[in-house]
């Protein structure tokens, strides 16, 4: 007799294959989506099922192809890997500012009247807090508050602490 898959079965085996993709796009920045499936593996429906997932948390991006060939790299908004360590004045000014809406880095830093690194320094903070995301648009990086539960309740006290190096946004 034939069990369908639970949703939990399904969840597993779209973790596995964003694991098996995430590996292929570190190897080289630019995968053409094809050649992406024969290195993975996995089934073109399979393989875009994982891609969508991870485009949604901002792990991966689409890059300009030529036609209608799909290339996808990861994603890497610049943000540092620092600890989460209490917010500071900058940090809940960007915040505060990223409630109900999102912007780039550059724009922000005109609207708060920071520089660019002080801005980009605050969302690097607030992403060691799980508490932005982003997307990009072509080359340009927006940033925006996550509203799934499950980010650090208290910002104001750390969490853990980083190993210095640079990474996409992390997600629960």
């Amino acid at each position: 007799m034939f069990n369908p898959p639970t949703l939990e079965d399904l969840q597993e085996t779209r973790r596995a294959n964003e694991k098996l993709v995430l590996g292929a796009l570190e190897s080289k920045p630019e995968w053409v989506e094809t050649e992406l499936a024969k290195t993975t593996g996995l089934a073109l429906s399979h393989l875009r099922a994982a891609l969508a997932s991870l485009l949604d948390q901002g792990r991966v991006r689409r890059l300009p192809g030529t036609g209608t060939r799909a290339v996808y790299g990861l994603a890497d908004p610049g943000l540092a890997d620092v600890p989460a360590t209490p917010l500071t004045e900058n940090a809940r000014k960007v915040r505060d500012y990223l409630e109900g809406r999102a912007d780039s880095a550059l724009y922000m830093s005109e609207q708060l009247r920071l520089t660019r690194e002080e801005v980009m320094a605050a969302l690097s903070l607030l992403n060691a807090h799980g508490m932005v995301t982003c997307t990009f648009v072509g080359s340009l990086v927006i940033f925006r508050l996550k509203e799934t539960p499950g980010s650090n309740a208290n910002p104001e006290t750390p969490a853990r602490v980083g190993n210095g190096k640079k990474k996409a946004v992390q997600l629960a």
